[in-house]
């Protein structure tokens, strides 16, 4: 009896945790670190929590943080996402990047329901997608790669498109191969009361050819995640060559 009761203590609290979590994106607010109470007695103390919010560049605290060219935001972010494990709490500066760099649910528009459960659609700019056109030559071939990419977040569904196409404009014949990528990595609340901010997902989906010159790719992953803060999302392109690889990046 003593077993079940405890059973169905944990199910409850885990309960109450995710319904905890959904109420505050529902209402556009960010998860924030609960005090802590670190003395049970009269004089109990207790910690104030951290916000999870976005901060803009001029409060950077960390110098590894600051005065960041678009090349090495994007590697640090592939940095910060090769070194955690899903729901492994960030470091300080690690946090303090993301939260600066990261696109986040507080600019979100209500969109319609979807059975019955209200749903958040990240914007890129004013909506929740971005296109872009980019060409690049390396070792003798040029490629244009274009397309737009998609972001919807959920309270707990969430899913992001890819919908690419590669052209080899020159060089064609020096090319081995084409890969057409999108990757998506999504940050929040975790551990215990949602005290703690880490990755809460982090994937992608590619599709190559090599037989052709023109590629599209137009994929869609889904994925479950409660408590999506931020979410970082990218596109590119793979060229492999007679002579060498070289990829081209969407943002």
């Amino acid at each position: 009896m003593y077993k079940n009761i405890k059973k169905f203590g944990a199910l409850l609290l885990s309960l109450l945790l995710v319904i905890g979590v959904s109420s505050q994106l529902t209402s556009k607010v960010f998860a924030e670190e609960k005090a802590e109470i670190i003395d049970g007695s009269d004089d109990t103390k207790v910690e104030e929590g951290t916000s999870f919010e976005p901060i803009e560049q001029s409060e950077i605290q960390h110098e590894v943080n600051k005065n960041l060219s678009e090349e090495q935001i994007r590697e640090r972010f592939k940095q910060i996402n090769s070194t955690y494990e899903i729901q492994e709490p960030f470091s300080e500066e690690d946090t303090e990047f993301v939260r600066v760099y990261a696109p986040s649910t507080e600019s979100v528009d209500d969109t319609e329901t979807n059975n019955g459960i209200q749903t958040m659609s990240l914007k890129f700019g004013n909506s929740n997608s971005e296109s872009f056109s980019k060409t690049k030559t390396a070792y003798g071939v040029t490629v244009k790669f274009t397309g737009t990419v998609y972001v919807n977040i959920g309270l707990v569904n969430n899913s992001y498109r890819g919908k690419t196409k590669a052209v080899i404009t020159s060089g064609g014949s020096k090319v081995n191969s084409i890969k057409l990528g999108v990757t998506n990595s999504a940050y929040g609340a975790i551990g215990g009361g949602g005290t703690r901010f880490g990755l809460v997902y982090n994937g992608g989906t590619t599709s190559t050819t090599k037989t052709q010159t023109t590629w599209n790719m137009d994929k869609t992953v889904k994925y479950t995640g409660v408590a999506v803060v931020y979410t970082h999302t990218d596109a590119y392109v793979q060229v492999a060559t007679k002579t060498g690889t070289f990829n081209k990046y969407a943002f």
